[in-house]
């Protein structure tokens, strides 16, 4: 029986989602192969408050596509949405 490599990254967390897990930043471990479309479910799973929160995940400081897959050793952001007045 064959188990499913993992690959780490590291997940940085702003404004309300770092309020939302108390933390700056943390390791994660995903599937190998995984989408940021993965990701962010996995993401989600990590607070029911972030589950339905609208938040957008940064690749590496870009805006990755959709079905754009995720590296061992990559920097992701969770970029809630902006308020300013």
């Amino acid at each position: 029986m064959s188990r499913r490599k993992t690959i780490t990254v590291t997940v940085k967390c702003f404004s309300s989602a770092r309020e939302l897990l108390a933390r700056d930043e943390f390791q994660m471990d995903i599937p190998e192969g995984s989408t940021i479309e993965v990701v962010e479910q996995e993401v989600r799973k990590l607070s029911s408050q972030l589950t339905n929160m609208p938040f957008m995940l940064a690749l590496n400081m870009e805006y990755p596509a959709e079905g754009t897959l995720v590296k061992e050793g990559d920097e992701l952001a969770i970029i809630p949405p902006v308020s300013g007045g």
